[in-house]
């Protein structure tokens, strides 16, 4: 049988994997004292082996590092078992990079776990491409706002988080006036530069503070976390008031802009999204049969909302 004439150590220095060996107590800071990182490790790092050895691993986190992700490889490393996880870590110059890390236990001749060692693949790139194509997934593509999918998502957090914390939250149930009249006497292309100039104007007012989505052709749904409708109220007005200075352009003529708006805010007894949203269309169905160009509250819940809706 022919001999290997090369040392292993040569093999795993020049790895194109990132090989980081640390020793399996303490677990808790300041450990698990790093005894050994491979070039792959202290090219993508930035950090040389000196300042390296004898550091801690989570040197390479952040306070924006996945807990759920940090707690999962404590874990293991408590019950001396592999894990395989994806992980955000930075580099000495404070880029961010993302891995799929490895983590196996080493026994020693005894048997006894001794050193834990990380197999690691720079997978940013990869992350990144699935982060953007997550993005698209998300994003309607004419208005540039959330989409159904995205707005479902955000109304069930935030559902999740009245259940914990009580704070109110409001929807805002909007659509176009007369939108298939605008439609028909003016051409479909049109019809979308309505559609992308109403949703500027709704990004321009609520998208720093809530979750804007295009749930429909001329639909719009607005969630706005932290506020009840005493306050959304004047803030929808403010928006009805802004989309009737829209003049959009076509080869027909110009195109004035009317919205109709429902609010609703969640209640104690709320035990689903669908419950606020009905309310909100309802509210918004209210509106236009008032006349659109308006903004009505659903089952106003105090005197003074009552006073104030329509």
């Amino acid at each position: 049988m022919s001999r290997f004439n090369f040392d292993f150590k040569d093999i795993i220095e020049e790895a194109g994997d990132i090989i980081v060996v640390t020793k399996a107590f303490p677990i808790s800071s300041p450990g698990p004292e790093i005894v050994y990182v491979n070039k792959a490790f202290t090219e993508l790092t930035g950090y040389s082996y000196e300042e390296a050895v004898g550091g801690d691993p989570r040197m390479l986190q952040s306070s924006d590092t996945d807990p759920k992700t940090k707690e999962k490889i404590r874990n293991a490393l408590i019950k001396q078992e592999p894990v395989r996880v994806s992980i955000k870590n930075y580099s000495k110059s404070g880029e961010g990079y993302w891995l799929d890390m490895n983590i196996l236990p080493l026994r020693d001749s005894d048997g006894k776990v001794s050193h834990f060692v990380a197999i690691e693949r720079d997978v940013t790139e990869s992350k990144e491409l699935e982060f953007k194509l997550d993005q698209l997934s998300r994003i309607d593509s004419l208005s540039g706002l959330l989409n159904r999918r995205a707005f479902d998502e955000a109304i069930d957090l935030e559902m999740s988080r009245f259940f914990n914390t009580n704070k109110p939250f409001t929807i805002l149930a909007l659509d176009i006036d007369l939108f298939k009249a605008i439609n028909d006497k003016y051409g479909h292309q049109a019809g979308d530069r309505v559609i992308q100039e109403v949703s500027k104007a709704c990004e321009a007012m609520f998208g720093k503070i809530a979750h804007v989505a295009r749930t429909g052709g001329e639909e719009f749904t607005i969630l706005i976390p932290d506020m009840d409708t005493e306050m959304a109220k004047p803030k929808a007005e403010a928006l009805r008031e802004k989309i009737t200075t829209i003049r959009a352009i076509s080869d027909s003529g110009v195109i004035k802009v009317t919205i109709s708006i429902g609010i609703s805010q969640v209640k104690l007894d709320d035990k689903t999204a669908s419950q606020i949203l009905v309310r909100a269309d309802k509210a918004l169905y209210e509106a236009k049969e008032s006349g659109r160009n308006r903004v009505c509250i659903d089952k106003p819940v105090t005197a003074e909302q009552l006073s104030t809706s329509c």
